[in-house]
């Protein structure tokens, strides 16, 4: 007598679920290929955009402190400072900072900041013009 170990139903099954073939694992590594590589450029691209933004950002808080200083200075100080720095450094932005006096009246001058960024973090130059005017005097009698 023979015994049977399988039953003909069983084995048939087993010959259909032998498992996946070469041909397809390549093509399912050959569509994650393609996604990560798009997600990989992707995220390059938007690790350049942030940069550009950080440096846009430093460049705009240079200004705005800039024209600060400007504003506070002396009336008499202000042809001192025309001329342009070496370098000077905010945060991680390195950059060269040039004053020129655009225009001179006895009672009114302006003053032109050109913030020029230099280094590893990079934006393009921008400008800001700042009106000073002389402050009056607080007596009648005084010219």
């Amino acid at each position: 007598m023979q015994a049977k170990s399988e039953s003909p139903g069983l084995r048939n099954r087993f010959r259909r679920e032998r498992g996946v073939s070469l041909i397809e694992i390549m093509i399912a590594l050959s569509i994650l290929s393609v996604v990560l590589l798009a997600l990989g450029s992707m995220m390059f691209q938007v690790a350049r955009y942030a940069r550009r933004s950080t440096a846009v950002t430093y460049r705009s808080a240079v200004l705005e402190s800039s024209t600060s200083w400007v504003q506070g200075l002396p009336w008499d100080s202000l042809p001192g400072i025309v001329g342009c720095t070496d370098s000077l450094t905010t945060g991680l932005l390195q950059y060269t900072r040039c004053v020129e006096l655009v225009t001179t009246t006895p009672n009114s001058r302006l003053a032109r900041i050109i913030i020029s960024p230099s280094g590893a973090l990079y934006a393009r130059p921008d400008t800001v013009t700042v009106e000073r005017t002389k402050a009056r005097s607080p007596s009648p009698f005084t010219l």
